[in-house]
């Protein structure tokens, strides 16, 4: 990538010689210490935070738990109409948080992300630490909004047919839940927007960012293969396009500072931060009346005249439900938690297992390169004016395809495969940063790509866009404190589908790369032949090499859910109905991804936006206009048949 414009650029690459001994040894040393600015930032926030003490007993109309990406929003729109509070068990959101392109330093650090770890995988996950899967989700306000890579898509419209027809409910089809993708957005105008699927005066900006890196390229490999460029959150079969972001003036919009930041003084909305639920408390029949919830080292319990809503995310809240006493009575027998209702908590977990595959060398310096690039004026430019590779979290492009099995089981126009295009290069820092953030083996990750540092390269993502693999959380014990036991199976589908469609989408992804003008011919784009530590004993390139460098190079995309899933309420497999009401209870819904009947194709917070935005609208619907005499009585109650 070219050095900066104007006078500083001029500066940087007379002097370019002299960076890397003036420049960046200290931005080394800055990047390393972000760990030491967060666990301040996190103890200034809670000595501040310890000022505020509940009073004795606090009644609301609705209790909102979690205030990640469904939650804000949640919060945002009843608070229009009623006295809500919203409890959350992180801070304040940190300043490095906003800026796009220091997400991926924030992932797995205590101050800002759960760090869950699941239990170890047989079938995959093998050049992870104890073959673990690392399951990051945000901690503090705005949730994994803070922390995630920005991506903005909304799944394929065929999924929410696919959620329709199971759930028997067309409003969860794909015109059901339309405008309610339309309403928060702020969407750009382009010429690759078709405006039939996207709002325009809603809170939350997006845009594609300033930097796009080989983001065109991307699209025009695609292309050429026969595939349409497309905008990615219309309707379509199959197709390629650039990324848009929540995001405004270069810095990071979704979710906190659309819909949080902004109403923070409204009075009928409290907001009580380091807030950690236990469960929810319940009187006979059923009805839930308030939380219990742990704050600062002292036990609070707080009412709800109305309702109490689940938005602590995929694992959270199917803990939060049973150690409420809501979940598979066989389990919660085990724990030693009596039973109230005999749910599938927890039951039906689903992810998007991916790989990384990198690094594809390319013979021009057009990727980010950080021992090269991020010099002064890019940190000038994000500053300044929201401009340049801050703006980027890394992922320029993506693409939704059919494999050759979708194809032959009369599927190819509902897409199993997502790609994704990084730009970034093998910086020095490469090994553990991804290691890191990933909680793959080192030595692995240094001996893979050591012969890479230094050179222009960029990675292209395969993610199974859906997934046959179904896992499962449990609780680890009966306290609060215990960790849950997170198994997403990942590989284990009867007919190992998951992984040959894998093996289908590295292969096709290999193609876009070497063998397309955009990419093979103009920048010489080829594959390593460095051979994946853990694979040396099988033929490379062979589809069992392809096989074991996905059983081995398994990463988590963090789209987890389903693990409190949406059905009829005669469902033996659902949790909460279509009106997100929790199934054998009174004045308890959960929104959030864990609702999700059946995983989406793509990236999750759009998704997890709109559950929000129709959540909060099904509450409004049954409460506005009712009379003060019948607020708890059965208009609530969904009991199963």
């Amino acid at each position: 990538m070219s050095s900066g414009n104007g006078l500083l650029g001029m500066f940087e690459s007379i002097t370019q010689p002299l960076m890397t001994y003036l420049w960046f040894p200290p931005m080394y040393s800055f990047i390393g210490s972000i760990g030491i600015f967060l666990a301040m930032w996190q103890r200034m926030d809670v000595m501040q935070d310890e000022q505020w003490r509940p009073q004795a007993t606090e009644k609301f109309d609705f209790i909102v738990v979690g205030a990640g990406s469904t939650g804000t929003i949640v919060a945002n729109r009843l608070s229009k109409h009623y006295n809500v509070l919203l409890l959350e068990a992180g801070g304040e959101p940190n300043p490095f948080s906003f800026i796009p392109g220091f997400g991926f330093f924030l992932i797995n650090s205590p101050q800002t992300d759960w760090m869950y770890k699941t239990v170890p995988q047989t079938k995959s996950c093998l050049n992870s630490v104890n073959q673990q899967s690392s399951w990051s989700a945000g901690k503090g306000l705005g949730g994994t909004g803070t922390l995630n890579l920005m991506v903005h898509l909304r799944g394929h419209h065929k999924d929410y047919e696919n959620w329709s027809n199971i759930t028997g409910d067309q409003r969860w089809g794909w015109e059901g839940v339309l405008p309610y993708f339309k309403s928060y957005e702020n969407h750009e105008e382009a010429f690759d927007v078709d405006k039939r699927y996207h709002g325009f005066s809603g809170d939350l900006r997006i845009q594609a960012p300033d930097y796009i890196g080989v983001g065109v390229d991307f699209i025009k490999a695609g292309m050429e293969m026969g595939y349409p460029m497309v905008d990615l959150n219309g309707v379509y079969d199959e197709g390629f396009g650039v990324v848009r972001y929540p995001i405004k003036n270069g810095v990071r919009q979704a979710p906190f500072k659309a819909f949080l930041e902004p109403i923070r003084s409204r009075t009928s909305l409290t907001i009580r931060k380091y807030a950690h639920v236990n469960k929810v408390l319940f009187r006979e029949g059923n009805q839930a009346y308030g939380v219990e919830y742990d704050r600062h080292g002292e036990r609070h319990t707080a009412y709800a005249t109305k309702e109490v809503i689940l938005s602590a995310g995929t694992i959270a809240t199917p803990k939060i439900l049973m150690l409420s006493g809501i979940g598979p009575k066989e389990h919660l027998e085990e724990i030693g938690i009596p039973t109230l209702k005999d749910l599938p908590v927890g039951k039906n977990l689903q992810d998007h297992a991916s790989v990384y595959l990198n690094p594809i060398f390319i013979n021009q310096p057009r990727t980010f390169l950080m021992d090269r690039d991020l010099t002064p004026s890019v940190y000038l430019a994000w500053l300044g004016a929201g401009r340049g590779i801050l703006t980027s979290s890394g992922v320029h492009a993506s693409a939704l395809v059919s494999s050759s099995l979708a194809k032959a089981s009369g599927h190819g126009d509902w897409p199993d495969l997502h790609f994704l295009v990084s730009g970034v290069s093998v910086s020095k820092s490469f090994p553990s940063e991804i290691s890191k953030a990933f909680g793959l083996r080192f030595d692995d990750m240094n001996q893979y790509y050591q012969h890479a540092v230094g050179k222009d390269s960029f990675v292209l993502i395969i993610s199974g866009a859906r997934p046959m693999s179904r896992g499962h959380i449990k609780l680890g014990g009966s306290s609060p404190l215990d960790s849950p036991v997170i198994d997403p199976n990942y590989y284990s589908d009867p007919n190992n589908m998951d992984l040959k469609v894998m093996v289908d989408g590295i292969k096709i992804a290999l193609f876009l790369a070497e063998n397309t003008t955009a990419f093979g011919e103009l920048l010489g784009a080829r594959f390593t032949d460095e051979v994946l530590p853990g694979c040396e004993n099988i033929e490379f390139r062979s589809d069992a090499y392809w096989e074991c460098y996905a059983r081995r190079y398994t990463v988590s995309l963090h789209h987890a859910c389903c693990t409190a899933s949406m059905g009829s309420a005669s469902s033996p497999h659902a949790v909460v109905d279509t009106q997100l009401r929790v199934i054998g209870t009174k004045g308890l819904r959960v929104m959030d991804l864990s609702v999700l009947p059946v995983i989406i194709t793509t990236n999750t917070q759009a998704t997890a936006l709109m559950i929000g935005e129709k959540g909060a609208q099904l509450v409004l619907n049954q409460w506005q206009g009712k009379k003060k005499s019948d607020e708890t009585h059965d208009d609530g109650f969904n009991e199963q048949k």
